[in-house]
């Protein structure tokens, strides 16, 4: 086999790769073997069948055969190269001496210039957010432990209410007696549980009818008791109840400064690394080829018609003009942020660590709630999911590389800052 560039522009190759002879009778006899040993054919013992015999008994499937293996060996010779698209082929011509194909790739393109030190991330100062932290944590842990003062008046938004109550089936079967609970009665839950306990009062009966997975089920409820509850001031002793560890409301305040801080170190380091690879391509210019922007769009529509979305965004964009210059403007920068994600990787060696994607199929098992084991299986038995969740990675460490050439700004006032620039983006 023989490779050879037939034409090059910019970041587009195309290649005509050549078998002869003998590679044309090594993949003729390799199937040849493979189907003496999956097939008997009458008069002849098993396994000796000759080559010219299967040629004619097979016919143009024999052909096709060969042209897969061909193929095969062409995939496997650009299997190692770093390429955005391809191999595609583009051409197969075959004969009884020689095969040619022609191979298109669509190699990363050339990074002309990146100007990372222009990049600014503005982050909320430490003080600021901390200080916010324990307010919404004492908030939080107050309204979690309330004083509970029973009330004969009929319960509202705010209270909270215990119940008992059996659950029977569509055939009157109980399911579970006499199960007690409770909840509280916010006003944003509209569960039948708990809009239908407003306005009820202790020794009320209540029936809720509801149905799951096209299941029908009948609940008792008995009010127990209806509670108003009563958010506590923050004193010692009430401090002293929310942590066994403190002693006072300073101490609450201390200790819950430094998981403040130590949440937002962990934050804003993550924070920074997400901003940087949402504008990386603001960053870089890149000598590409339009054949590939094309190529990208001409795939990504692929994808939407076959999902039947095509004329919603149409709709969306107003017309296919917008829409199509819209996934140009998206294929430069994905082409953009993979090429110099790679070339940055490369040249500072830097790598997915098995440590490091362990503990990605970790968070993965725990987000989907599955053992460790299943959640691996899963992954690595799917190279798409198994390839995004180590291109994340890797964006990852390459983000934090660049975050060393950064200016990182730290301002007041951040949330406001930030809803006002949205404002701003949605008006404009």
């Amino acid at each position: 086999m023989q490779k050879e560039i037939i034409s090059e522009e910019k970041n587009v190759k195309r290649y005509l790769v050549k078998f002869d002879k003998k590679d044309i009778d090594n993949a003729e006899n390799q199937i040849v073997r493979e189907l003496n040993q999956r097939y008997t054919f009458h008069g002849f013992r098993k396994g000796k069948v000759p080559k010219k015999v299967m040629k004619i008994k097979f016919g143009e499937d024999f052909v096709e055969m060969v042209r897969e293996i061909l193929i095969e060996k062409v995939e496997d010779e650009f299997k190692d190269e770093k390429v955005l698209f391809g191999p595609y082929i583009e051409s197969f011509a075959l004969d009884n001496d020689s095969a040619e194909v022609e191979v298109l790739m669509h190699e990363h393109p050339e990074v002309v210039s990146t100007k990372f030190e222009e990049i600014k991330v503005e982050v909320p100062t430490e003080k600021e957010v901390v200080e916010k932290f324990v307010e919404d944590r004492i908030k939080d842990l107050l309204e979690e432990n309330p004083i509970l003062e029973e009330k004969v008046e009929p319960a509202e938004i705010g209270d909270l209410v215990k119940v008992k109550y059996t659950v029977l089936n569509a055939e009157g079967k109980e399911l579970f007696k006499d199960k007690e609970s409770e909840y509280v009665l916010y006003e944003e839950d509209k569960r039948p549980m708990v809009t239908d306990l407003i306005g009820k009062k202790k020794g009320d009966y209540v029936e809720i009818n509801r149905e799951f997975e096209d299941k029908k089920y009948l609940y008792q409820i008995n009010v127990e008791g209806v509670y108003k509850r009563i958010v506590p001031e923050l004193t010692d002793d009430i401090a002293k109840t929310l942590d066994a560890e403190i002693n006072s409301v300073l101490e609450l305040k201390e200790k819950l400064s430094k998981e403040g801080a130590d949440s937002f170190k962990v934050w804003k380091d993550d924070y920074i690394k997400n901003y940087i690879l949402a504008e990386l391509h603001k960053y870089v210019e890149v000598d590409v080829s339009d054949e590939t922007i094309d190529d990208f769009v001409e795939k990504t529509l692929e994808r939407i018609k076959q999902n039947g979305k095509y004329e919603e965004e149409l709709e969306k964009h107003g017309g296919e003009e917008a829409y199509i210059n819209e996934l140009k403007e998206q294929a430069l920068k994905s082409i953009k942020e993979m090429t110099i994600i790679n070339k940055i990787a490369e040249e500072n060696n830097i790598k997915v660590e098995e440590k490091e994607l362990n503990e990605a199929i970790h968070s993965f098992a725990h987000m989907y709630r599955l053992p460790h084991d299943k959640a691996k299986e899963i992954i690595y038995s799917n190279a798409e999911i198994l390839g995004n969740l180590m291109w994340d990675i890797l964006s990852k460490k390459v983000a934090e590389h660049i975050a060393e050439k950064v200016e990182i700004v730290e301002v007041e006032n951040f949330e406001e800052k930030q809803k006002n620039e949205e404002e701003e983006k949605e008006e404009n």
